[in-house]
C-alpha cells in the first residue's frame, strides 16, 4: 500500500486547491525554495492521517491549520490498495482508500474514509493496521529536529527508543496509570468497607427486623385472603348448585307449561275451525250460476243449427246443373251473318266468293287459335285454393290500425294484464234490463272503478307498481253478508228485486259483485222502498237513483254515467285479431311461392278460356257461312228461327243467373251455419265444463257444511277442556314467575359476593322451552346457567370445609398485628440490592486485581523478550547502516545494569559521541532512526530535510539505503540537497506564483 495522490486544499500556505498526483511506490521527493511550503506538504500528510498535537504540525493552534483567506481547510489522501493480502481488514474490495480530514475556523473537524463521514477513532485503527503507529505517531514520520533530539538523547531516553521500538512504550505507559488508578480505588474500598460496618450495618439490621415482622404480618393477612377467596368459591359453589335445582324445576315447570300451551292452542284452533263451520258457506250463487248455466245450454241446444244445415245442403243438392243447353253468344253471332247475309241479297250483291274468302280467312285465324291453345302448357290452377290463399293476405297498414287502437283502448284502462287480474267492476256487469241502469250506476258509485284481484298479493302488486292511485277488491279476502231466506221472500213479496240478480257477470268475480251490490233492493215505488228500508233495516234504491239508508240519509238525483266503458274484453279481442291477422301474414308469406304460381295459373288459365271461346266462334261463323254457301238456305226463316232461339236462351240465361246468385246466397248460408255450429259446440263444451265445475264445487260446499253441523257438538267438550286448561296453565304461570323471581335474587345476592354465572349458547336452548319461557313472560337467558351438580356428600364436606374456614379466620382476626413504612420497606430493599451488588463488585474487583497483576507479570516477560529482540535488531543494523557513509565503520548499543550508551567506532572506538565531529554524530543518530525504522516496516516513510546537517557526499549515501533497504516501501522526502532528491524516481518542486504556493512534477 501507498499514498497514490495528495489533495491541499485551504491547508496552511496551499490558499487553493493543490493535487500531487501519480507519486511512485518507492522513492519520492519535493524540493524548492525556502518558504515555498515544502514541509507543509508532509504537515498535510500527518493532518489527513489523524495527527492531534498541532506543535508536532508546526502551528500554535487549530486556526493556524486553515488559510487566512480560506474558513475552511481539507487534506486528502489516496492510498493504491491493489495488493490484497497487505490490505487493512475489511477493506479487501477497495483498490483506493481514499482518507480526508477537514478543520474549520471555529477547530471543528471532520474525518472522512471513501467519501463516508467516521470518527477519529476509526481512522486511528486504519493507520495501525496499515504499520503506522496512531495517529501519525514518530514511528515512520522524521521530521526537521528529530535527528538533534536523538544525539542529546540520555540513557533513560535510549531505553524508551528501545521500548518504542519494540513497540512496548505504550504499554509501559497504560500499565503506570493502570497501577496508579488501582491503589487510588483500593483507598476507596477500604473506606467503603470501613463505612459499611460502622454506620450502615447496623441501621438496616434493625430494619430488618422490622422487615421480618411485616412479613410475617403480611403473611396473616394473605393467608386471611386465601381463607376469605376459598370461602367465597364454596358459597358460590353452593349457591350455584342451589340456583340450578330451582332452573331445573323452573325448567320441568317450562315444559309442562308448554305442553299444556300446546294442548291449549289446539283446542282453540280447533274451536276457531268449528266455530268458522258453523257459518255454512253461502250455496245459493253456485246453485244460482249452474242454473244460469243450464238455462244457456238449453238455449244453445234449442238452435236447431244441424237440421237447418242438413236442410241447406239437401236444398243444394237439389239444385240442377246449371249449364245453357243454347250458346247465347252463338245464336247473337248466326243472328249477326244472316242479317248481313240478308242485306246483301236485298242489295244485289253476290257474296258467295266473299263468303268463301270469310270462310278461309276464319279457318286460318281458327288453326292459329287453336296452336295458341296448343303451345299454352296446363299450368296447376285452383280459383277455391288461390282465393284460399288471397283471404290469409293483410297488410301492414290494416295490423298497424288494430294494434293503434288496441293501444287507445289500454291507455284507458288503469290497470295491468297480468294473471289474477279481473278488471274493475265495472267492466265485469251488465245490467239485464236498461230501466235499471240508472239504479245500478247510483249504487256502484265510484267502486265501479275497483279493480277486482284475486288475492291480496295479486293486489299488493297493483297497489306497489301502479302510478296513480288505485282501489283493489281482493277475492280471498271479502266478506259477503246475505240476509236470512226469509227477510229476502218478504221484500221480494213487496216488490223488490236484489240487485245481484239484476245483472249479468262471470261467476269467477261473483264474490266482488255481491261484495258491491249484495243486499241493495230495487223498488219501482218510492214509497214502497223507503218503508221496507225502515222496517227490515236494508238498503233500498228506486228505478231513477233515490238510494234509502236504514241509518235516515237519503241520497238521489241524476247520475251522470256512460255505459260504453272500455272493457278489457274489448281489448283482448282487439289483440286476438291482431294476433290471427299476424298469424294470417305470417302463413301468406309462407305461402307466397305458391300464391305467384297460382297467379300465374289464372293467367294462362283465363288465356286458355279465350282461346276456346274464340276457337268456338270461329267454328260458329264458319258453319254458318258454309251452309249459306252450301245450302241455299231460307235466310229469312232462318233468321226467325235463330231469333225465337235468342228468346228463349234470354229467358234460360236469367234463369241460370238467377239461380247462380241463389245457390251463392246458400253457400254462404251454409257456411255461416258450419262456423255457427263450431261456435255453438264450443259453447256448449264450455257450459257443461263450468256445470261440472260448480256442481262439485257444490257437492264440495255441501259436504263441508254436513260436517260443520255434525262438529256442533264438539264444542262444548272443548269448551269444557279449554277452560280447565286456562285455570291450569294460570297456576303454572304464577309458579313459573315465583320460581324465576327466587333464581333472580339469587342471581342479584351471588353477584354481589362475586359469584360469576357462566352461560351457555343461545343455540344449546331448547326451542320449546324458549317459546314456553316467553310466553310466561320471563328471560330464557337464566336457563342458559350451566348448572353445578354436587352430590350429597359434596355437599356436607364443602360445609363442614365453610365452618372449619369460619373459625380459623376468627382465629386470625385476634393476632397482632405489625406495620412499616413503606418508604423504609422500600429502602432496605434498594439499598440490600446495593450492598450485594456492591459485595459482587468488591469481589469482582479483588478478582480482577488479582487477574490484573498476573497479566502484569506475564506482559513484563513479553515485553522484556521483545525489547530484548528490538535491542538486538538496533545493534544489528546499526553499523551495516553506518557503513554506507563511513566505510569500516561500526556503532551498537552498551547495556550496563540497566544503563544503556552509544558506542561508535570511527577508526577506533570512542568512548563519547563527542569525540566524533558533527556531521559524524549526525550520521550516526540518522543511522539509529533507520535501524529503528527497519524493525517494524511501515507502508511509507516520511523524512523532512534529514539531510540539512550533512555533506553533499553522505546525502547520496541516504539514497542508496532508501533504495537497496527499503524496497518495498514508498518514502516521501523534503530535501534542498540534489545529492538526495537526485536518487527519487518522481521529484515535485514547490514554488510560489502571485504570492501562491504550486507544486509541479519536473521528474
Amino acid at each position: 500500500m501507498f499514498i497514490k495522490e495528495i489533495v491541499l486544499d485551504g491547508f496552511k500556505c496551499y490558499e487553493e486547491k493543490v493535487t500531487v498526483a501519480n507519486l511512485d511506490r518507492s522513492f519520492n521527493a519535493i524540493t524548492g525554495m525556502n518558504g515555498s511550503g515544502k514541509s507543509n506538504v508532509l504537515d498535510g500528510i500527518l493532518f489527513a492521517l489523524g495527527l492531534e498535537s498541532t506543535k508536532a504540525l508546526r502551528a500554535n493552534n487549530t486556526r493556524e491549520l486553515v488559510n487566512a483567506n480560506r474558513k475552511e481547510c481539507k487534506v486528502s489522501l489516496v492510498l493504491c490498495n491493489e495488493e490484497k493480502s497487505k490490505s487493512p481488514p475489511g477493506y479487501e474490495h477497495y483498490d483506493e482508500i481514499c482518507i480526508s480530514r477537514s478543520i474549520d475556523a471555529e477547530g471543528r473537524t471532520k474525518c472522512y474514509i471513501n467519501s463516508h463521514l467516521c470518527t477519529s477513532s476509526a481512522l486511528s485503527k486504519l493507520c495501525t493496521s496499515m504499520g503506522l503507529g496512531p495517529r501519525g505517531s514518530f514511528s515512520s514520520i522524521v521530521m526537521q529536529g528529530h535527528i538533534t533530539k536523538v544525539l542529546s538523547m540520555k540513557s533513560s531516553d535510549l531505553r524508551e527508543l528501545i521500548e518504542e521500538t519494540a513497540g512496548t512504550r505504550s504499554y509501559e505507559r497504560e500499565k503506570e496509570r493502570a497501577i496508579a488508578m488501582i491503589e487510588k480505588k483500593e483507598e476507596r474500598l477500604k473506606d467503603v468497607r470501613e463505612m459499611l460496618q460502622r454506620r450502615i450495618s447496623p441501621f438496616y439490621d434493625r430494619l430488618r427486623q422490622e422487615r421480618t415482622r411485616f412479613l410475617e404480618t403480611r403473611d396473616i393477612h394473605e393467608r386471611r385472603k386465601e381463607l376469605e377467596r376459598r370461602e367465597q368459591e364454596i358459597k358460590g359453589m353452593l349457591v350455584r348448585h342451589e340456583i340450578g335445582e330451582e332452573i331445573d324445576t323452573l325448567e320441568k315447570c317450562l315444559r309442562s307449561y308448554a305442553g299444556e300451551m300446546k294442548t291449549l292452542g289446539a283446542i282453540e284452533k280447533r274451536i276457531e275451525e268449528i266455530s268458522g263451520a258453523k257459518e255454512e258457506v253461502d250455496v245459493v250463487w253456485i246453485k244460482a250460476a249452474i242454473d244460469g248455466e243450464k238455462l244457456r245450454l238449453d238455449e244453445l241446444k234449442g238452435k236447431n243449427l244441424e237440421e237447418e244445415l242438413v236442410e241447406k245442403r239437401e236444398e243444394m243438392k237439389r239444385m240442377k246443373d246449371l249449364t245453357p243447353s243454347v250458346e247465347l253468344d252463338e245464336l247473337v253471332e248466326r243472328e249477326r251473318l244472316l242479317v248481313e247475309s240478308l242485306r246483301r241479297i236485298d242489295s244485289g250483291e253476290n257474296d258467295v266468293l266473299k263468303k268463301i274468302e270469310e270462310v278461309t280467312s276464319l279457318k286460318f285465324e281458327r288453326s292459329r287459335a287453336e296452336f295458341e291453345l296448343s303451345s299454352i302448357s296446363g299450368g296447376r290452377f285452383s280459383q277455391e285454393r288461390l282465393d284460399e290463399i288471397e283471404r290469409l293476405k293483410v297488410s301492414e297498414d290494416e295490423i298497424e290500425e288494430m294494434r293503434r287502437k288496441a293501444h287507445i283502448l289500454r291507455s284507458k284502462i288503469n290497470y295491468p294484464f297480468v294473471e289474477g287480474v279481473f278488471g274493475t267492476v265495472e267492466e265485469n256487469v251488465e245490467v239485464c234490463d236498461k230501466k235499471y241502469l240508472e239504479a245500478v250506476y247510483t249504487v256502484m258509485g265510484s267502486r265501479g272503478k275497483y279493480v277486482i284481484a284475486s288475492d291480496e298479493k295479486v293486489g299488493g302488486f297493483l297497489v306497489s307498481t301502479m302510478e296513480r292511485s288505485v282501489s283493489v277488491i281482493p277475492l280471498s279476502k271479502i266478506r259477503v253478508f246475505y240476509l236470512s231466506s226469509s227477510v229476502t221472500r218478504e221484500i221480494e213479496s213487496k216488490g223488490g228485486v236484489n240487485m245481484v240478480s239484476l245483472l249479468k257477470f262471470n261467476s269467477d268475480v261473483r264474490k266482488a259483485i255481491e261484495f258491491v251490490f249484495n243486499n241493495f233492493f230495487v223498488f219501482e215505488s218510492k214509497e214502497m222502498a223507503r218503508k221496507v228500508c225502515f222496517e227490515q233495516k236494508v238498503m233500498c234504491v228506486t228505478v231513477d237513483g233515490t238510494v234509502y239508508d236504514p241509518k235516515g240519509t237519503l241520497s238521489g238525483g241524476k247520475t251522470n254515467f256512460r255505459v260504453g266503458t272500455v272493457r278489457r274484453k274489448d281489448v283482448e279481442d282487439i289483440e286476438r285479431t291482431i294476433g290471427l291477422l299476424e298469424e294470417n301474414r305470417r302463413k301468406f308469406e309462407s305461402m307466397r311461392e305458391e300464391y305467384g304460381e297460382l297467379l300465374r295459373g289464372k293467367a294462362l288459365h283465363e288465356r286458355r278460356e279465350e282461346l276456346k271461346e274464340k276457337i268456338r266462334s270461329f267454328d260458329t261463323r264458319i258453319s254458318i257461312l258454309s251452309n249459306l254457301c252450301e245450302n241455299g238456305m231460307n235466310i229469312k226463316e232462318e233468321l226467325r228461327a235463330v231469333r225465337e232461339k235468342m228468346v228463349e236462351g234470354m229467358k234460360e240465361k236469367n234463369e241460370i243467373d238467377g239461380a247462380i246468385e241463389r245457390r251463392k246466397r246458400l253457400e254462404c248460408k251454409i257456411k255461416e251455419l258450419e262456423c255457427a255450429i263450431r261456435s255453438n259446440k264450443e259453447e256448449i263444451r264450455m257450459c257443461e265444463e263450468k256445470i261440472l265445475s260448480y256442481e262439485r264445487m257444490l257437492g264440495k260446499h255441501n259436504m263441508e257444511n254436513d260436517s260443520r253441523r255434525m262438529s256442533e257438538k264438539e264444542i262444548d267438550g272443548l269448551e269444557s277442556n279449554h277452560r280447565h286448561l286456562i285455570r291450569s296453565t294460570g297456576k303454572l304461570q304464577n309458579r313459573i314467575t315465583k320460581i324465576y323471581n327466587d333464581v333472580e335474587r339469587k342471581l342479584s345476592e351471588a353477584s354481589e359476593h362475586g359469584v360469576e354465572q357462566r352461560y351457555g349458547n343461545v343455540g344449546m336452548l331448547d326451542e320449546e322451552i324458549r317459546m314456553a319461557a316467553e310466553s310466561a313472560g320471563i328471560s330464557p337467558r337464566c336457563l342458559l346457567i350451566r348448572r353445578k351438580c354436587i352430590s350429597e356428600e359434596e355437599k356436607a364436606g364443602l360445609t363442614k370445609e365453610l365452618e372449619m374456614i369460619t373459625g380459623e379466620m376468627e382465629r386470625l382476626r385476634c393476632m397482632r398485628r405489625s406495620t412499616m413504612d413503606p418508604a423504609n420497606f422500600d429502602l432496605l430493599e434498594r439499598n440490600e440490592l446495593m450492598i450485594e451488588e456492591l459485595k459482587e463488585k468488591i469481589d469482582k474487583l479483588e478478582k480482577d486485581r488479582l487477574a490484573i497483576g498476573q497479566s502484569i507479570s506475564r506482559f513484563d516477560d513479553l515485553g522484556y523478550k521483545e525489547n530484548l529482540k528490538a535491542f538486538k535488531h538496533i545493534n544489528g543494523r546499526l553499523g551495516r547502516f553506518l557503513r554506507y557513509f563511513i566505510p569500516g565503520s561500526d556503532a551498537r548499543i552498551d547495556e550496563r545494569n540497566g544503563e544503556y550508551s552509544l558506542k561508535v567506532k570511527v577508526g577506533n572506538w570512542k568512548e563519547s559521541l563527542n569525540e566524533l565531529s558533527g556531521g559524524q554524530r549526525s550520521l550516526v543518530a540518522l543511522c539509529l532512526i533507520f535501524s529503528m525504522l527497519t524493525y517494524r516496516p511501515s507502508s511509507f516513510y516520511i523524512f523532512d530535510e534529514i539531510d540539512s546537517a550533512l555533506d553533499l557526499s553522505y546525502t547520496q549515501g541516504i539514497g542508496e539505503i532508501i533504495k537497496k533497504e527499503f524496497d518495498s516501501a514508498q518514502f516521501i522526502v523534503v530535501s534542498l540537497k540534489s545529492g538526495m532528491f537526485d536518487n527519487a524516481n518522481n521529484i515535485f518542486k514547490v514554488y510560489l506564483q502571485d504570492g501562491k504556493s504550486r507544486i509541479c512534477r519536473i521528474k
